[in-house]
């Protein structure tokens, strides 16, 4: 079955890798697809996502950022080390984000969410393009709907990265929109979010319905409505998020301990809304995210290169099982093998062979925390927001119990969980941006290294990417660029 996966996605990806074959948003690209193949033939139509979907999850296909680059999870990755609870013990792939360097126009660090992000979307253009809005084919219109959630979430990546957030910006630059006509200039956060907010909300409404069976590579309802929560959370539309997160979990049931540190390599794990189902023969083994963060196995992170901010380990409760998943202040024993302090054993490859761990991009148990968050905005559904706090860690600590704070203190609380629970997950840079805070790991016995103990002020223009220098050079309507 899996061979055969292989087989569908290469050709899928052979016909979307020629589409890429200028790098520049200036530049309409030349397709091979088959446009009336793709109008008549949905089983045409679901190849070529397929080929999305199989770049996504592929290494070095955006021509920048070396072994770092192993597609979208890498993405977030590498986001993840611009926050404040990712250590890296050693200068690695990823430092240039860790240390805030790879965010300039001419490291190839501010290239690679570019070119993975737009190639893409240029690919779901053609899909789009070439599917009827009033088609009557179900077939057809699942994957028209799964298009725009996807075309939808990269704009929103790509916004969230070289633009400001939503919230008292919305005059200000943010990136181009490529939808039903390419724009060469950088477009308002204001349209950029319009764009997005009307791609996803297509979406859910064409995938209401779809089944995407067993697989969880595909986009469904459900999937899409986690893209919608957190578009809505990031544009302070607090109701409209806390409705489609509720929305979006149903379904889903939260792991149990045993699973919970059971590694986070199997796509087929009770919280898993979407990820990518890797193989032995997919893997692109040290160009992968358990080369990087998977302590406990041969690649860039053996021996212990990735540890947690000793402060969100200490803020965790003895009795909850999540701390386990780390080690502790004097480090310790771990299948026979000795590590430093704060060591990561979250992420943990237990396939046969150790290198065909699957990608989990996104898990149902985020959307308790922006549900409980848009909840807690609200003074008259705070009670709500508690008990939805509650569900997902009374699950994680058994002596947990109901919180009794309010206001900003029950916001920061569940801000907190969601930390715990998300870490390495890819969304504690968004979450900095979004609630103006800053990055603080110079403090009184940091476990930060060097290269990484700094303070950056909330607001600062650190926390934008400029844009890369190969779109600047082809395209002067770029400009004016971010700041150094």
């Amino acid at each position: 079955m899996k061979r055969n996966k292989k087989i569908i996605y290469g050709l899928a990806g052979v016909l979307l890798f020629t589409a890429c074959k200028s790098d520049f948003l200036n530049v309409t690209p030349e397709s091979t697809i088959d446009q009336e193949q793709l109008n008549s033939s949905a089983a045409a139509a679901l190849g070529s996502l397929r080929g999305v979907l199989a770049t996504l999850r592929s290494a070095e296909t955006s021509g920048y950022a070396g072994h770092e680059d192993y597609g979208h999870k890498g993405v977030l990755s590498v986001l993840d080390l611009m926050g404040n609870d990712v250590v890296m013990n050693t200068l690695n792939w990823g430092g240039f984000n860790y240390n805030y360097s790879g965010r300039i126009s001419t490291n190839s660090r501010s290239h690679y969410p570019w070119f993975t992000y737009y190639k893409q979307i240029r690919n779901l253009n053609v899909i789009l393009q070439n599917i009827p809005e009033d088609t009557g084919d179900a077939d057809l219109k699942a994957v028209r709907g799964q298009a725009l959630a996807l075309r939808g979430y990269f704009h929103f990546m790509l916004a969230r990265i070289y633009g400001p957030t939503y919230v008292g910006n919305g005059a200000a630059l943010s990136v181009p929109i490529n939808a039903a006509t390419l724009s060469s200039k950088r477009n308002t956060v204001e349209q950029v979010y319009a764009q997005i907010k009307n791609d996803l909300e297509s979406a859910v409404d064409l995938l209401d319905g779809y089944s995407r069976g067993r697989s969880r590579e595909l986009i469904d309802k459900s999937v899409a409505l986690a893209f919608l929560a957190d578009v809505y959370l990031e544009m302070g539309l607090y109701s409209d998020a806390a409705s489609a997160a509720h929305e979006a979990r149903q379904g889903y049931v939260l792991l149990t301990e045993s699973q919970w540190k059971n590694g986070f390599y199997d796509l087929t794990q009770n919280e898993t809304m979407w990820g990518a189902d890797i193989n032995a023969e997919l893997t692109s083994f040290v160009a992968s995210f358990f080369s990087h963060f998977d302590n406990t196995n041969t690649g860039y992170s053996e021996g212990g290169n990735i540890s947690i901010d000793k402060r969100l380990y200490e803020a965790m409760s003895d009795q909850d099982f999540r701390k386990s998943a780390f080690l502790g202040a004097t480090g310790g024993q771990f299948e026979g093998k000795t590590y430093d302090p704060y060591i990561s054993l979250k992420f943990r490859d237990l396939t046969s062979n150790r290198t065909a761990g699957d990608y989990i991009y996104l898990r149902s148990a985020l959307m308790y925390y922006i549900e409980a968050e848009a909840l807690a905005r609200n003074a008259a559904t705070e009670s709500q927001a508690k008990e939805v706090l509650y569900e997902i860690t009374h699950q994680r600590d058994p002596n947990y119990t109901l919180s009794t704070k309010s206001g900003a203190d029950l916001i920061d609380e569940i801000i907190l969980q969601k930390r715990i629970e998300m870490w390495g997950e890819g969304f504690a840079f968004f979450d900095l941006k979004r609630l103006k805070q800053g990055v603080v790991r110079d403090y009184p016995d940091t476990n930060h290294p060097n290269y990484g103990k700094f303070n950056i002020s909330a607001g600062d223009n650190k926390f934008l990417f400029m844009i890369p220098q190969a779109e600047v050079d082809a395209n002067s309507d770029i400009l004016p660029n971010n700041p150094l």
